[in-house]
């Protein structure tokens, strides 16, 4: 199936209020610094079919009533979320209004064919502007709604990973569709991260990762029935009841393990979100950035790990994070900096780096801009990670997108333990 975009409009979308002198810079955080200047990015699909009629349909969706409605609510939500109306210049962002991106397109492939085969390169077309963007500098926001044949819509929503994390597009995403519905904003965002991961040293260096050959992303889905089987086999005396995340990226992380062809040692990392972990008078829950720990484990890849040991190390993460969050919650910011630095600083270029970031139970499936919810919820996987976890439609199962170089992704994909449990 190939996807014929056509464009039909991009302007510049600005806050509807100009945002106050006192507010109008703001200073990376150190770990800000350090991360690439990529898009991170939810695709969400909208399916109107059985709802509207046709005369309502060519009303509501096609026309122009739900368009002027997102662009309106976009600029109302961009006063609480100035900064992402802003600019990078250097280690800082000046919140200057400039506005965000806004496309509108539509494709004379019918929504029902798109979703029965979601490639990620026809994924690709719902995301990028006509518009050369560039996340370390600007747009800080990016959307693009694009229109099917028939009948249904999808909107992407892209954030530089530079100033937010997934949790902090949730936010914004929810405060977006109160706005389009007419109620009151509830989010609240704080912009507090340069005060919790002060700026830093620029002159400090983490060691290049090893340089990838051309990679492929494919969509692998764990059935919710799957998921309990999975959880069952992960399970041990050590850990008596992995979670549906647990399970779902030990099998991952051990089937990637085995497909890759380097069999060098191999450094694995997952996001860990602080706002629920860190005190409230430390760190609000409201608080945009990229609020999240990096915890590591060193594995040889030339040695098949058992899947209950793998969600053992998993858990053991957690638990090592937590105690680093008891110690002395005065200093807790720092300390995780220095502890994440310390471990990244053990990765060198020869060896293989595996990233699971987990989109799970965001608050996605709800985004309602007054027509319904999303009928399917996708991602887009940002630059060196490898694997994006997010729900399944039904909430229990769950897709996820992996990233690998071609070869690697061969074995990957015909791997008899991943294939028992998942399907492409």
């Amino acid at each position: 199936m190939t996807l014929k975009m056509e464009l039909v409009g991009e302007e510049v979308i600005k806050p509807s209020s100009p945002t106050p002198n006192h507010l109008q810079s703001l200073h990376l955080s150190l770990f800000d610094q350090f991360l690439p200047p990529t898009y991170q990015t939810v695709v969400l699909f909208y399916d109107k079919e059985s709802e509207f009629d046709q005369k309502n349909l060519k009303e509501h969706i096609i026309g122009t009533n739900l368009i002027q409605r997102l662009k309106s609510s976009l600029s109302h939500t961009l006063t609480n979320f100035y900064p992402l109306a802003g600019r990078i210049h250097g280690v800082t962002v000046d919140c200057n209004d400039e506005g965000v991106l806004f496309t509108e397109a539509r494709t004379d492939v019918p929504l029902s064919d798109f979703l029965g085969n979601p490639r990620y390169d026809l994924l690709q077309q719902l995301i990028a502007p006509s518009k050369v963007s560039d996340p370390g500098m600007w747009p800080l926001l990016r959307v693009k709604v694009s229109f099917f044949r028939n009948s249904g819509f999808a909107v992407a929503v892209g954030v530089s990973h530079k100033i937010c994390d997934t949790t902090s597009l949730g936010m914004f995403i929810c405060d977006w569709t109160n706005a389009a519905k007419g109620n009151v904003l509830a989010v609240n965002p704080t912009f507090e991260l340069p005060i919790f991961y002060p700026p830093g040293d620029l002159s400090i260096n983490l060691p290049p990762t090893m340089e990838r050959a051309s990679t492929l992303t494919k969509r692998f889905v764990f059935g919710s029935a799957k998921i309990k089987e999975l959880k069952s086999k992960a399970s041990s005396k050590l850990v008596t009841h992995a979670t549906r995340n647990e399970a779902t990226t030990a099998l991952l992380l051990k089937c990637m393990m085995k497909a890759s062809r380097s069999k060098a040692d191999a450094i694995i990392t997952q996001t860990m979100d602080l706002r629920a972990r860190i005190p409230s008078n430390f760190l609000s829950g409201k608080s945009i950035g990229n609020l999240f720990f990096l915890p590591t484990l060193k594995e040889n890849t030339k040695k098949e790990i058992e899947l209950h040991d793998m969600v053992f190390k998993l858990r053991n993460n957690k638990k090592e994070l937590d105690e680093l969050i008891k110690e002395d919650s005065d200093e807790v910011g720092e300390r995780l900096m220095s502890a994440m630095l310390s471990r990244l600083s053990e990765m060198s270029p020869e060896m293989e780096t595996f990233v699971v970031t987990s989109w799970c139970r965001m608050p996605f499936y709800g985004a309602d801009f007054g027509l319904g919810t999303p009928v399917w919820v996708a991602a887009d996987s940002i630059d060196k990670t490898q694997v994006v976890l997010v729900d399944a439609n039904d909430g229990e199962g769950i897709e996820a997108w992996v990233t690998l170089p071609e070869d690697d992704m061969f074995a990957f994909e015909h791997d008899k333990e991943l294939l028992d449990v998942a399907s492409t």
